[in-house]
């Protein structure tokens, strides 16, 4: 039979791949498929869409998707009352795929409404400053990974829901500098975008990430006494999690510093180019000819 829940949270029970169902996520991505549908069906209705519009739909279900991977059983199950690996690898869900594909699909007109309804236009500006935005994931980061936290949150659905909306808010908001829906708000200098990214996403997780990997003993109570899957022990699932949080984002961090190197180094190319001198026209035959 189903088990069926509001959100993940800590069970004591052997794992099974009995599917579990959570209402909460189900109902929240609902609302928010929804509600992006209906926006865009109105926009639709009243100017029509254009080809970045309907690319912008594409990027948003997507990030959808993710984050449903990372929210629903079985990786929420996993991450919430058996492996610290799993609980790892949701985290890394949310900041380096669902977030900033959510973002991707949020239109500046979108957000433009979004932010005059609401009057959050002062929180927006200064949440979208660099620096504010790096310092904001990666206190979140150090927060929500101290074990009495873990401890504390995933051993209920309320307490595990707030640790995955953590999550999720501050992947957003760290990702406004670099694929923000207002390009003006965005980092302008190719250099510095890059070093956003390394400083924001990949420098301070390897603290953390390092310090679980290398610990002696158990760090989190919960995964210690969670139930065992297989032959793992603690001690190697809290291996595989610091090594997730210390590396994990590499291939993400440095593809996309890659990219914008690639990009930049063509539009130098294309600059520098010069379009070649057009022939000297042959002299006419003087008259008479």
């Amino acid at each position: 039979m189903l088990a069926i829940t509001w959100w993940c949270h800590t069970i004591k029970s052997p794992w099974s791949w009995t599917p579990r169902v959570y209402l909460g996520v189900w109902i929240l991505i609902g609302v928010l498929a929804i509600g992006y549908g209906l926006v865009m069906r109105r926009r639709a209705r009243s100017v029509g869409l254009d080809r970045d519009d309907r690319r912008a739909c594409v990027w948003f279900a997507l990030g959808l998707l993710l984050f449903w991977v990372a929210s629903d059983w079985p990786l929420a199950t996993l991450g919430g009352a058996y492996l610290l690996s799993a609980h790892v690898v949701i985290y890394m869900i949310y900041t380096f795929g669902a977030a900033p594909l959510l973002l991707l699909g949020i239109r500046p007109w979108m957000a433009r409404r979004a932010i005059d309804r609401t009057h959050l236009w002062g929180v927006y500006r200064t949440v979208s400053i660099p620096w504010v935005a790096a310092v904001q994931i990666n206190a979140v980061l150090v927060l929500t990974h101290l074990p009495p936290v873990v401890n504390t949150l995933r051993a209920s659905q309320a307490g595990s829901f707030v640790l995955d909306a953590a999550w999720i808010v501050s992947a957003l908001v760290a990702w406004l500098p670099v694929v923000g829906p207002f390009t003006g708000d965005r980092i302008k200098q190719p250099l510095l975008t890059c070093a956003y990214l390394f400083l924001a996403f990949q420098l301070f997780p390897m603290l953390p990430g390092s310090l679980i990997t290398f610990a002696s003993t158990p760090v989190y109570r919960i995964y210690e006494l969670a139930p065992r899957l297989g032959g793992w022990t603690p001690q190697d699932d809290q291996q595989l999690a610091g090594a997730l949080m210390a590396i994990g984002c590499t291939p993400v961090v440095w593809g996309l510093i890659f990219a914008i190197f690639i990009r930049e180094s063509e539009k130098s190319r294309k600059a520098g180019e010069t379009p070649p001198l057009p022939a000297p026209k042959r002299a006419e035959a003087a008259s008479g000819a």
